[in-house]
């Protein structure tokens, strides 16, 4: 509070004649400090930041008012700048827009400008949203009027949408998503999810066990093929039908190995195969022996075709096929004559060898010759067919066999 003194001061008389007498007043005591205003006309009491300051009374009478300070504009910084008994209630920035960034154009996509605010003693800008990198929600973020330039169907995400502990197990593979329509909701291309075991030497249903349920432990198998010209159409339905089959997986862990039966005599009348038969290939993987069999010709003529025989020669040794010991053994035959030997050869001998060395049979012969064949094939009539020349039949029959031989056979 400002105080006003009120000084008696002394009279000093100057000069020696009582008639020549001044009285002069001295303004205040030297040395003396008071309080003082930072306005000497203002009434008001200091509050917030405004405080008196001194002065200090000299011969000269008192000082300038040294450290008052009075009402200033109010700013944020968590003071009562002018002295009103409030903070911060209103400074020259409040409310304006703020935060603006050269270049953006406000009011574009998700671009806004901000309103300044006081938060606790700082200047704030609040709710301003400026530009940056697109993303894929379908939102133009870089507020260039273009929603999602540059990632949608460009920009992709991981995803698998199979069981946990599934991904990368087996044949299962994760995919990708594309940004599509502001977000990765779209389909999950490549991925491979688990789907039911088959007998492929792969773990289809990505439990970490490959080919559970199924025999998997290869498979050798001989074709034995009549090349008579009379076998011509069976022949080419043959080739036709199995080739698909050898392209999938079900036969990925296959070897095939292949001989042929058939005579055709010369003006001479020598037969042109050795013994009516010929070994071909051993084993080979299904791509080459795709090859052997679009390579076969057929013979103008028929004659004797050993079927027995060359069963047994396949199994004996007397063709050197290198059978796998862990594998199935299979020999198939496909003739349309009635099962021959020159062997002399019994079929039940054949067939009893087979059994002993764990030889499968099959045959592909004309219905009127089953009732012979049916004793090379251990009397089981599942393991005879009819020969077709409709090249989707032949397809058919083969797989059914590949997919016993796949599962095992009782």
């Amino acid at each position: 509070m400002r105080h006003l003194v009120l000084f008696l001061l002394p009279v000093i008389f100057l000069g020696c004649g009582c008639e020549d007498q001044q009285l002069i007043r001295v303004p205040c005591p030297p040395g003396d400090v008071r309080e003082c205003s930072w306005d000497p006309e203002s009434t008001l009491i200091p509050v917030g930041e405004c405080k008196y300051g001194t002065q200090v009374c000299s011969s000269a009478g008192w000082s300038d008012c040294i450290g008052a300070r009075g009402p200033e504009e109010e700013i944020c910084d968590g003071l009562d700048n002018d002295c009103d008994l409030y903070i911060d209630e209103t400074y020259p920035e409040e409310h304006q827009l703020c935060g603006f960034v050269e270049g953006a154009d406000y009011g574009v996509g998700v671009c806004v400008p901000g309103v300044m605010t006081c938060d606790n003693g700082a200047p704030r800008c609040e709710g301003h949203i400026g530009p940056s990198g697109e993303l894929c929600d379908g939102l133009d973020n870089n507020c260039n009027g273009t929603v999602d330039e540059g990632v949608a169907n460009s920009t992709a995400i991981v995803c698998y949408d199979g069981p946990a502990g599934t991904m990368a197990v087996g044949e299962c593979r994760a995919g990708v998503r594309y940004c599509q329509e502001g977000g990765f909701d779209g389909p999950c291309d490549g991925e491979i999810l688990p789907v039911p075991e088959v007998c492929d030497n792969k773990d289809n249903d990505c439990d970490g066990e490959v080919d559970e349920g199924f025999d998997n432990r290869g498979v050798d198998i001989v074709f034995v093929i009549d090349i008579s010209g009379s076998f011509d159409d069976e022949i080419q339905s043959m080739i036709e039908g199995i080739t698909p089959l050898l392209d999938d997986p079900i036969t990925s862990n296959f070897r095939f190995g292949l001989s042929v039966i058939g005579s055709q005599n010369t003006g001479g009348g020598t037969p042109i195969l050795t013994r009516h038969s010929l070994f071909i290939t051993d084993f080979v993987p299904a791509d080459e022996f795709l090859e052997y069999l679009e390579g076969i010709q057929i013979l103008d003529g028929g004659g004797i075709e050993p079927s027995i025989d060359v069963a047994m020669w396949a199994m004996n040794g007397t063709y050197r096929y290198s059978w796998n010991p862990g594998s199935q053994k299979v020999i198939i035959i496909m003739t349309d004559e009635i099962a021959q030997t020159i062997t002399g050869t019994p079929i039940a001998d054949v067939n009893q060898m087979a059994i002993d060395g764990g030889y499968e049979i099959f045959v592909f012969a004309l219905p009127e010759h089953h009732n012979v064949f049916i004793r090379l094939v251990r009397g089981d009539p599942r393991r005879l067919y009819s020969p077709s020349v409709n090249s989707a039949t032949v397809f058919q029959q083969i797989k059914q066999i590949f997919n016993d031989l796949c599962i095992g056979d009782d």
